[in-house]
Order: C-alpha cells, then sequence, then structure tokens
C-alpha cells in the first residue's frame, strides 16, 4: 500500500518537473528569439570605406553640437560635402531618361552600373561599396530624403542620457575599475582616442564594413543592442556616481 503511494506520488510529481523544465527552456531559449526581429539598415554603410578608404576620422560624422547635444547621425548636407551630386533635379531628368519617369528613378539600381551621369559620381572602389553608394545617391540624396536609419542605441522616452557627460571617460580607466590592470594598458594602447565608445555601441564599428541587423523588439520597438539599466548603474557605481533615478530618468 505504501509503495502505490509513493508510485503515485511520484507519477504526480514527473510531469510537474518535466513541464517546468520545458517552459524553462523555451522561455530562456525559444521566447528571445521570437520576441526580437532582425530588420536591414536601409542600405549597406561600411565604415571601413570612409575611415580606412578616405581617412575620415569619428568626429567627421559624430560630434558634439554648439548645444551640447551628440549628432549620431550625420545628415544629407554633411555627406554631400564629399558625395557632391550637384543639382539633385539635373540627376533626377537624367535618371527619369533611363527609367522612363521621374516616378521610377529607383530602378536604375537594378542594373549593375550606369547612367553615365550616375557613374561619374561614385567615389568608391569595392564593388559592395559602389551598389551602396548608388543607392545611397539614388534613394536619398537625389530625391532630398534624410536616411532613415536604425539607431541601435535608442532610449526610452524616460531616459536621458547626456553624451556629453561621459566623453571623457575612457576604455582604461572602466578596465581599471574592474580590477584589470593589464586589461586597462591594453585598453588604452588600442583606443585611438581614448574615448569609451565600445562600452555602449557596437564593438569596434570602425572596423567593420557592413551594416549589422537592427534587432527589433517585436513588443517595444527598441533595439535587443540599448543599454540596460543595470548596465547603467554598474558603471555609476564604480564611478562613485549617483544612481537616483532622477539621474537618467526624467
Amino acid at each position: 500500500m505504501e509503495e502505490m503511494r509513493a508510485s503515485k506520488q511520484y507519477g504526480g510529481a514527473l510531469p510537474f518537473l518535466l513541464g517546468f523544465l520545458v517552459v524553462a527552456v523555451a522561455g530562456w531559449v525559444l521566447f528571445p528569439d521570437i520576441l526580437f526581429v532582425d530588420k536591414e539598415q536601409p542600405f549597406r554603410f561600411s565604415h571601413v570605406a570612409h575611415v580606412e578608404g578616405q581617412g575620415m576620422l569619428c568626429e567627421d560624422c559624430h560630434y558634439f553640437r554648439e548645444d551640447g547635444s551628440f549628432a549620431g547621425f550625420p545628415t544629407n548636407e554633411e555627406c554631400a560635402m564629399c558625395h557632391d551630386i550637384g543639382d539633385p533635379q539635373e540627376l533626377v531628368d537624367a535618371l527619369a531618361e533611363v527609367t522612363g519617369s521621374p516616378d521610377n528613378i529607383e530602378d536604375v539600381l537594378k542594373q549593375e552600373e550606369g547612367p553615365e551621369a550616375l557613374d561619374y559620381l561614385i567615389l568608391s572602389a569595392e564593388p559592395e561599396d559602389i551598389q551602396a553608394e548608388r543607392a545611397f545617391i539614388v534613394k536619398y540624396l537625389a530625391q532630398g530624403k534624410e536616411v532613415p536609419w536604425y539607431n541601435y542605441q535608442f532610449q526610452p522616452d524616460n531616459v536621458f542620457f547626456s553624451h556629453k557627460a561621459h566623453a571623457d571617460l575612457t576604455m582604461a580607466q572602466v578596465a581599471a575599475l574592474e580590477g584589470g590592470h593589464g586589461e586597462a594598458e591594453a585598453a588604452e594602447a588600442d583606443a585611438e582616442d581614448g574615448t569609451n565608445c565600445n562600452l555602449c555601441h557596437l564593438e569596434d564599428i570602425h572596423l567593420r564594413s557592413d551594416t549589422p541587423p537592427f534587432q527589433e523588439n517585436v513588443m517595444t520597438g527598441y533595439s535587443k543592442m540599448t543599454m540596460k539599466m543595470w548596465q547603467c548603474e554598474r558603471c555609476h557605481a564604480q564611478m562613485h556616481q549617483s544612481n537616483a533615478c532622477y539621474v537618467c530618468h526624467k
């Protein structure tokens, strides 16, 4: 009789344990894949082509404005300082002659090259860079549209982040605070200007020749790469800065 009771108790617990394990695995492994969807940037952008190929500096595109705010993405006007297409309407008219209509000028991108009015504007040398530059000129510069970039680090509306307040923090300082003095020296040696962009943004983005997909949270619309509050709090604590709510939230 006692053996039967033990068997029943075990039999009731086993399905519960199995169900718990299945739900736990689904929650930790499967749910994140369902929660986020990859979205491609408007066109492929190569930092390597600009940094190594053209000798540009990070601050040529990403800089502090006079009011202290930070310019994360360059505008068409700033890009046109190098990608000068002259009179946009003249280019649109030239492309319209090829595609048959000014409303269909983007059809020219289906061709690997040409027309001449577009080819002579291209500064890139590598095939992938050439196609990306063609897309940028035709879709945005010629039509006067700003590039709708996905922001990998876009913060929620109730969060205030000041790039200016973090500008002087270096990778070496953070590594030293975490007890890695050897890592601190390496971080200082490897950093081109000692800044801490890698702490929050895609690591070594200036060495990439591609644009990784934007992983969008289907429920919130925010990026998976957005800094989490615990990361901010940890760094604030290490730097002996306040973690009061009003410091970051508004």
